[in-house]
Formats: C-alpha cells, sequence, structure tokens
C-alpha cells in the first residue's frame, strides 16, 4: 500500500521538480554595459517568445545568467542585426562566444520585412559530443546535400536519389547518442523527402506524426509539421467528408462536431495529433475570411478548457493572446515610452479618454503631411478625444527637435526603450492608426488616417456610444 502511495506522489509531481539549471556567461568586452536577453518560443504554432533570463554586460565584459530548464530547448536573443542562438540541455553550463556587435541602420528599423542575420553562437567549452557541435556539423552537411540535388529537386527529376543522398550524409552521424539530435536528423530527413516529392503529406503524417511522440520542443519536428498540415482545413474541407467543417466552426462552433469530422481522415485518427493540427489551423486560418473569427475563438476556447494535455492548453491561450491583441472590443498591447520631456508615458495614462494613436516616423513625407492634419484635429477636437503619436526615429532628440520646429501640440512619444512597440501593433507601413476607448480597449483596428475622413468615423462612433 505504501509502495503505491509513493508512486501516486511520484506520477503527480510538478515536472518543475525534474528541472536542472542552465547557466550562461562569457567575456564580450565590446558589449559593455549592454543587456542581453535570452529568450525562447513559448510554443512553435504561435512562435510567441518568453524571457528566460537577462544578462548585464559589465565593465570588465563579463556577463552570466541562468535559468531552470526540463529538456534540450532552442534559445536564442536579438541584438543588433544579429538573431543568435544556441540549442541549451539541462544542467549545462555554455561559455558563449559572441560576434562583433553591429547595430540596424535606420532603414533596417523602418523594414517591416527586416530579417536579422542568423548566428550561431560559439562556444568556448564545447566539444565534439555536445549537441550544438553537432547540430552545427550536422547542418553544414545536410544544406550542402539540399544545394547540390536543388535542381533536380524542383524540376522534379527521376534521377534524384533521395535515399541515397540521406544516407550518406548519415553514415557520419552513427556513433551520436543523443536523442534531441537523432529525433532532429529524423525530422530534417522527413523534410527533404517531403520537398522532394518522394513522401506526399499524407504519408509523412502517417509515418511521422500518427500515433508518435509529439515533439514540441524540437524545431525540426514543428517545423515539418507546419508545412506538412499548412491550410489542412481547407484541404480536406474540398473532400466530400472534410465539407462538413465549415458547418462545424461557422454554424455549430462545436469542437466535438469538428473532431469528429477530422477524424475521418486517415492521417487524423490519433486525438493528440488532431488537437494540435486543430490549433495550428485556428490559429492560420485567424488571418484569412474563411471562418468567422468569433466562431473559431469559440472552438478555441473549448479546446482550451477540455483539453487535457498542457502544451495544448499553453498553445491555445497563446493563439488567443496573439489574434485578439489587435480586435476591436480587445485591449491594445501595453505600452511604456518616453515623451519629449523624458516622462514615461503608458496607455494607462489615458484610461477615461478617447485616443487616436499613431505610429509615424519624422523622415517619413506620408507622416510630415498627416501631422498638420492632426495639429488641426487637435485643436478643433482635443476635449473630445487624444492624439498621440509613436515616432521610430534615430533618437528622443531627433524627435523634440522636429516638434519645437514644428510647434506641434498633441503628444509624441519615443520608441527606444521598448523598440518591440512596433512589432506588437503589426506595424507594417508608415502612417498606421488604431482608435482607442474611454475602457482602453480598440475601438477601431486599423483606424482610417486623417485623409480618410477619420474625423467624421471618429464622431461617429462616439456619437453611437452616447460621448457626443
Amino acid at each position: 500500500m505504501l509502495r503505491n502511495k509513493l508512486f501516486l506522489i511520484l506520477l503527480v509531481l510538478p515536472l518543475a521538480l525534474f528541472a536542472q539549471k542552465v547557466e550562461l556567461k562569457g567575456n564580450i568586452p565590446e558589449y559593455s554595459g549592454k543587456t542581453l536577453a535570452f529568450l525562447t518560443y513559448c510554443d512553435q504554432v504561435t512562435y510567441s517568445e518568453k524571457e528566460l533570463c537577462s544578462a548585464f554586460v559589465g565593465i570588465d565584459g563579463h556577463f552570466s545568467c541562468s535559468f531552470d530548464l526540463i529538456e534540450p530547448t532552442y534559445i536564442f536573443l536579438h541584438y543588433g542585426v544579429y538573431e543568435a542562438f544556441l540549442f541549451v540541455q539541462p544542467g549545462m553550463e555554455y561559455d558563449l562566444l559572441f560576434p562583433e556587435w553591429k547595430d540596424k541602420e535606420m532603414s533596417d528599423n523602418l523594414n517591416p520585412y527586416f530579417e536579422p542575420i542568423q548566428y550561431h553562437l560559439g562556444i568556448t567549452n564545447s566539444s565534439e559530443k555536445e549537441l550544438n557541435y553537432q547540430l552545427a556539423f550536422f547542418d553544414a552537411i545536410y544544406t550542402k546535400m539540399f544545394d547540390e540535388n536543388s535542381y533536380l529537386i524542383f524540376s522534379k527529376s527521376s534521377k534524384l536519389d533521395v535515399d541515397g543522398s540521406i544516407s550518406k550524409v548519415d553514415s557520419l552521424f552513427q556513433d551520436v547518442n543523443i536523442k534531441f539530435f537523432n529525433d532532429f536528423k529524423k525530422y530534417k530527413y522527413a523534410s527533404f523527402k517531403h520537398l522532394s516529392c518522394q513522401e506526399k503529406m499524407k504519408s509523412i503524417s502517417k509515418t511521422y506524426y500518427l500515433n508518435k511522440e509529439v515533439l514540441y520542443n524540437n524545431t525540426a519536428y514543428m517545423d515539418l509539421f507546419n508545412q506538412v498540415y499548412d491550410e489542412y482545413f481547407q484541404y480536406f474541407g474540398r473532400t466530400n467528408s472534410g465539407k462538413q467543417i465549415y458547418n462545424d466552426i461557422g454554424k455549430l462552433k462545436s469542437l466535438t462536431s469538428l473532431k469528429h469530422t477530422l477524424g475521418q481522415d486517415s492521417v487524423l485518427t490519433n486525438d493528440t495529433l488532431r488537437e494540435l493540427v486543430i490549433l495550428k489551423c485556428l490559429h492560420d486560418e485567424f488571418y484569412d475570411d474563411k471562418f468567422s473569427r468569433s466562431a473559431m475563438l469559440t472552438v478555441l476556447d473549448s479546446l482550451e478548457i477540455l483539453t487535457e494535455i498542457k502544451e495544448h492548453k499553453l498553445i491555445a491561450n497563446n493563439i488567443r493572446e496573439k489574434v485578439t491583441k489587435l480586435m476591436v472590443g480587445f485591449e491594445p498591447p501595453e505600452f511604456a515610452l518616453l515623451d519629449l520631456d523624458s516622462n514615461l508615458v503608458s496607455l494607462e495614462n489615458y484610461k477615461g479618454k478617447y485616443v487616436y494613436l499613431s505610429f509615424c516616423t519624422t523622415i517619413s513625407y506620408a507622416c510630415i503631411k498627416e501631422f498638420g492634419m492632426l495639429q488641426n484635429l487637435h485643436e478643433k477636437h482635443k476635449n473630445n478625444f487624444e492624439i498621440v503619436v509613436i515616432c521610430m526615429d534615430e533618437s528622443l532628440a531627433q524627435v523634440k527637435r522636429f516638434v519645437d520646429l514644428k510647434g506641434y501640440q498633441f503628444k509624441f512619444l519615443y520608441y527606444g526603450n521598448q523598440s518591440e512597440v512596433f512589432k506588437d501593433y503589426d506595424i507594417r507601413a508608415f502612417p498606421t492608426y488604431y482608435f482607442i476607448d474611454k475602457d482602453g480597449k480598440l475601438a477601431m483596428s486599423p483606424a482610417p488616417s486623417p485623409d480618410q475622413n477619420a474625423e467624421f468615423k471618429i464622431f461617429q462612433l462616439m456619437r453611437a456610444r452616447g460621448d457626443i
């Protein structure tokens, strides 16, 4: 009896109790005074980021930080033009090597499609048996194999020897006994087979995903998963049995019905895989117009409540946070930015007021042209709504000089201390506008610009709410 009780106690112990510490350290004098924030993905469906630890680089160049970890994990950090990455294992210490710091150009900051340079961080205390060494070596050999066969792949040539190419690469790694690496390798080979059309979606799904261990934290597994099940709702929805998907979501708003419909596909007879595919598709379809967003949120909420898989609860919550953060009726992303007097200003400061929020830069012609219109709106309606402009410029001083010269009286904020604010608001062009109500929720997202009859539409909304 005692043995049974002990077994039950061990069974329900949180996994966190089995986590081990990971320590990151280094000596980079040229980074002195900078703070390094080490991140990972909350999940690899939404790719939402979370901070694991941060380290201040001292005057002597030394830094260190640590965090607890349960399984091997991909971590990264953004700095300058780089996105540096590393695979870390529980219980390990990493003495890191960084490249020379290189700041982004202003044009990079203004480019919403800027792609950072990927950089695999070096490790001074590494060895040939270490995970990063093996992954970097494998990546180099795999990339060479892919490049050598790229013409045959894309021309769908019968001369392509997929199995022979894979065997040649794999012969170099037969002695590696690291589970994460071997899983990574397996799904990279599967990706090669998928891209070369040796195995179609159904074959890949049955061989590598159906009734197989779900590797939520393995980048190769999740990269291939996201490829294989891309637009799956639309693909299966074209079949006779799959047409019911549109009714399950749009009319019934039923997770149970949706699961039953998808379960008729032979590649999704496993409930765990079926839930993960539903999560991916709900995330992706939210940015399309084929399904009602409110209906998809209802199905998503049902899955988060009913699933018994903790990873799926996390992914569902991350999807909801991501897709609703810029939806009308939801609170927009928070910020705390410096004004021209170096005071921190947040959205909380405007609770109880309407806010016409703009994202701009003082070197954009389109923005400069509309600043004058914003000034006119401010003079006419400052008692009805606030105008707040968040600027992406090289410095706060540059914004201040511009505003002082022009004499604008509405509020200007500088993005510098929270540069991710432009990413949070999905800014892809200047200017971009939002209108926030007195409860701090988005009332128009995006909102029209001043030259798109914003004044009329703002007053129409305020009148409908009985505020004027």
